[in-house]
């Protein structure tokens, strides 16, 4: 199912660019920041192929704040992660259907722990800065803190109600 959207309904990237206030400063990365991070695990994960779990990461925290804040620094600095945090061990997840079927799977990557650190670290940033500009349509879900996929199908039946209240019809388009 696809629908087509008039033209005019989304913001414009020159609509939005009005509203930037500053330039995007650099990703700083400090012991705190790195702290919380590392608080806030979730020790039931997986390790990555470097075998660090991340409840070793969280219990031994205090010991290994300062080093990873060398490493993600220089990563930053250089444009370049370490060749270990590119490591990914696949496996494949069962979906539904019958088990003998491979298309009833999905790849999973394992990653390292401390790599989607440091990528969780840049993702605050940039959407700090994005929301701070406001740059984020307000039509965007799912990546949104508030703003979950669940709210925007709540939001989709109220207008849908809304509609149908006042005399309107509700019909799905088959395009292409």
């Amino acid at each position: 199912m696809y629908t087509v959207e008039p033209d005019g309904d989304f913001d414009t990237l020159d609509d939005l660019s009005n509203n930037i206030h500053t330039k995007m400063s650099e990703v700083v990365i400090t012991k705190d920041n790195i702290y919380r991070k590392l608080c806030n695990l979730n020790i039931s994960k997986s390790p990555g192929p470097d075998m660090l779990h991340p409840r070793v990461l969280c219990e031994c925290r205090d010991a290994i704040v300062y080093p990873l804040v060398l490493i993600c620094s220089k990563s930053l600095q250089s444009g370049k992660i370490p060749l270990f945090w590119k490591l990914a061990e696949v496996t494949a997840i069962f979906k539904k259907g019958l088990k003998s079927d491979r298309a009833n799977y999905r790849p999973v990557s394992l990653t390292s722990v401390c790599c989607k650190l440091l990528g969780s670290l840049i993702r605050d940033h940039i959407m700090s800065y994005l929301l701070e500009n406001e740059l984020l349509s307000n039509r965007q879900y799912g990546f949104i803190k508030g703003r979950s996929t669940m709210l925007q199908l709540l939001h989709m039946f109220d207008k849908w109600t809304e509609y149908l209240e006042g005399g309107g019809q509700i019909s799905k388009y088959k395009v292409g």
